[in-house]
């Protein structure tokens, strides 16, 4: 079972830094937390190194889809909704971040 969608967890992305287990799951926590106390920005500072490790990981584009509609970065919003619908078109979450993102932009 991929953890937290991880696909790459300790294996060097082509561009990004090799995390272990540990690290990641660190850096996943503090993201959601930044989240959680209404740090978006730093949040999506610490998305962004997650997905360095994980470019594949879907969930960490949908987390940072919802940061980026709370800063009303709604074109990033969409584009990472976009980016999370095709890693995973199946996942009931990513339709709602893409329906919620499009709306601000229509």
């Amino acid at each position: 079972i991929p953890l937290f969608g991880a696909k790459t967890i300790g294996r060097r992305s082509p561009d990004g830094p090799v995390l272990s287990k540990a690290e990641f799951v660190e850096k996943v926590r503090q993201s959601n937390q930044a989240c959680h106390d209404g740090d978006f920005h730093t949040a999506i500072v610490l998305y962004n190194e997650a997905l360095a490790v994980d470019p594949q990981n879907c969930i960490l584009y949908s987390n940072r889809s919802a940061a980026y509609m709370k800063i009303q970065q709604y074109d990033k919003a969409l584009d990472d909704a976009i980016k999370a619908r095709l890693l995973n078109p199946k996942w009931p979450k990513v339709e709602i971040s893409f329906t919620f993102a499009e709306s601000f932009l229509c």
